[in-house]
């Protein structure tokens, strides 16, 4: 019997309830405050936005930027066309003129008297301005030199270049010439001298000689 007392001792042990549980740690319940909880909201979304803003900012400045430095580029670039346009438009000028100044001065030049007839016709022709109003005088005035003393040109050297532009659009040129120079007192005598050039642009759009002064100095 006192076996059985223990065990049922042991067995009211054991079969306590089984919904008795251990006391459980209290729950604590956490306060908010929702005014900073908005604060907080709006401090994040402040600072997601500011970085929004400052993107664009930049990107604006880079694009004006951008903008200005190809309007630049576009300016300079037709410039620098324009420039290279008038450049080889005056060289252009130039050769022409210095080519036609050549061509009438060689006119006054001629051979002997049979091509001096048939360089009148010539020098009227290349001449314009002053020196077209006075070709026809001084192309018979050369006509009547070579009859006179028999003349005979060699024209050795000739060279010519641009001394300036005129406001009217004409050009001076220097014109260097040397001959050898036969007639009845001499035989090959080398004679140099320079002439003042002024080709302008004839009403058929040829540059001719305006005006022909001997330069003395």
């Amino acid at each position: 019997m006192e076996g059985d007392a223990g065990t049922s001792q042991l067995n009211l042990t054991d079969q306590q309830d089984p919904h008795t549980t251990e006391p459980q740690a209290e729950a604590v319940t956490e306060i908010v405050d929702p005014i900073s909880v908005t604060d907080a909201q709006e401090a994040s979304q402040e600072s997601e936005s500011r970085p929004s803003r400052l993107g664009r900012g930049w990107m604006a400045a880079i694009l004006a930027g951008l903008l200005v430095l190809a309007a630049a580029v576009g300016v300079g670039g037709y410039l620098a066309l324009r420039a290279h346009q008038d450049s080889e438009r005056i060289a252009s000028d130039e050769a022409e003129a210095l080519a036609a100044a050549k061509d009438c001065v060689t006119a006054t030049q001629a051979p002997d008297t049979q091509a001096m007839i048939a360089a009148q016709t010539k020098i009227i022709e290349c001449s314009t301005g002053d020196f077209g109003a006075q070709a026809g005088l001084y192309s018979g005035m050369l006509l009547d030199a070579y009859q006179a003393a028999n003349v005979q040109v060699k024209v050795s050297d000739m060279r010519a270049a641009v001394e300036k532009h005129n406001d009217d659009g004409s050009m001076d040129l220097l014109v260097a010439v040397r001959v050898l120079v036969t007639n009845t007192e001499k035989s090959d005598e080398e004679q140099g001298y320079r002439l003042r050039v002024k080709m302008a642009r004839a009403e058929d759009g040829n540059y001719k000689v305006a005006r022909l002064d001997q330069v003395t100095s």
